[in-house]
């Protein structure tokens, strides 16, 4: 085998070491505060029928048109990898009726996305995701509930002031029409100067060039029609409603009439939050209403909401808030206190510490790999220590020694960790 195929494939990267504690950390956050709105869990395939992404994510979307993992399996079934979880999320609510049974109902997912994308700094072509969903719930209540549950995973994770929350409102069914065919009959009149895939968005969707990421595109953004213009009342009040009770609870938000997201299922509400470090402007937690989408896939009205968060792009913001415990390593001076120093090493694990156990190798050896694994204590066992029924505990960070009574041991390390 060729020295280039033991490379990882472009796109994908390993995770060990700071970055699979850090990316557990997020996924541990993510799930113990869904836990607390009551979301439950919900673990879906990495790869659908395609037509379940085709049909509901937009033809014209940028993910649809250009990003997918598409293959043909044995039985001629065009199968897709999840570029994203809501559409298959879907999916399993409908294909599994006793997930829709009792409404409304919560549900919580994390794992691998697929996009054969450009990678970038927090963004590989196998990247993942944390992912909520809210169904059978109208109220916008259930908006302001995701944006918190969104706050509170940041704020858990130490990165709350590192992002912005952008909200906008896409209003109702004849809102979107109206605003469609306002930007339809804007960019018309500027139609040369538009982008490639704007210039096909603008036959099918005028509502993607808002989304569009082209300098060109930006530019004639400015002077567009804007979505407010177009809202009935009822819509209106909605979202000043959910913008109240954002302030209510210190949320802090700035409205931005141009934010459709990159999806065509989106309805009324959308909110990201986005980086704002180093100019750069990446969403970490974005997501919005679908209100339509489950009837879409079948026939049956449910009113839902969710966002989804990219554990790379969080994983950036919150490299410095790693918690990690410095483990304990057992040491003995000869094989005769070998057995004596992993009962030892097994009580305290018992106990909640982190240790390890050196099995082998020299005194000398055992303490240069105890320095090298970061320990914050060495515990060191020799025929004295046997015989007094003690240890000597070794503080890493200011070199001191003291001898504890082996019964003695979990107490003393408990109130120096």
């Amino acid at each position: 085998m060729s020295n280039n195929k033991l490379q990882p494939v472009r796109g994908t990267k390993d995770l060990f070491g700071a970055d699979i504690k850090s990316f557990n950390q997020i996924i541990s956050s993510a799930r113990r505060l869904s836990e607390f709105f009551n979301f439950e869990e919900l673990q879906t395939p990495i790869f659908e029928f395609s037509e379940i992404f085709e049909r509901n994510l937009g033809e014209t979307s940028d993910i649809i048109s250009k990003e997918v993992y598409k293959f043909l399996d044995r039985s001629q079934n065009f199968l897709t990898l999840r570029p994203e979880f809501t559409a298959g999320i879907v999916r399993a609510l409908i294909s599994n009726g006793e997930l829709s049974q009792i409404l409304p109902r919560k549900f919580f997912s994390f794992g691998p996305i697929f996009r054969y994308d450009r990678p970038q700094k927090g963004r590989q072509r196998q990247f993942h995701q944390i992912n909520f969903e809210i169904f059978g719930e109208e109220s916008l209540f259930a908006d302001v509930e995701a944006i918190l549950l969104a706050s509170s995973i940041l704020k858990d994770l130490g990165i709350l002031n590192q992002v912005n929350l952008e909200i906008n409102s896409l209003g109702c069914a004849q809102t979107k029409l109206q605003y469609e065919q306002a930007l339809q009959e804007y960019f018309t009149r500027f139609k040369n100067d538009l982008s490639s895939d704007s210039k096909m968005r603008l036959e099918k969707n005028p509502l993607r060039i808002l989304d569009s990421k082209d300098s060109a595109d930006i530019e004639l953004l400015s002077d567009s029609p804007l979505i407010s213009d177009f809202y009935s009342p009822q819509a209106q009040e909605r979202f000043l409603e959910i913008l109240e009770l954002l302030k209510k609870f210190s949320v802090k938000f700035s409205v931005n009439p141009r934010l459709v997201r990159g999806l065509d299922y989106y309805t009324s509400t959308v909110f990201e939050f986005s980086m704002n470090h180093e100019g750069a402007q990446n969403a970490v937690l974005a997501g919005g209403r679908y209100d339509d989408l489950v009837e879409k896939m079948s026939g049956k009205q449910v009113k839902a909401i969710g966002f989804a968060g990219g554990v790379e792009r969080l994983m950036i913001l919150s490299k410095n808030n790693i918690s990690q415990q410095r483990p304990i390593t057992i040491i003995y001076i000869s094989q005769n206190e070998k057995i004596i120093a992993f009962e030892i090493a097994t009580k305290l694990r018992n106990s909640g510490f982190v240790v390890d156990f050196i099995a082998d190798g020299n005194f000398k050896k055992q303490l240069k790999k105890s320095s090298q694994n970061n320990s914050q204590f060495v515990v060191i066992i020799g025929e004295e220590e046997v015989k007094n029924s003690e240890v000597m505990v070794k503080d890493f960070d200011n070199a001191k020694e003291q001898k504890v009574k082996q019964e003695l041991l979990i107490h003393y390390l408990s109130g120096k960790i």
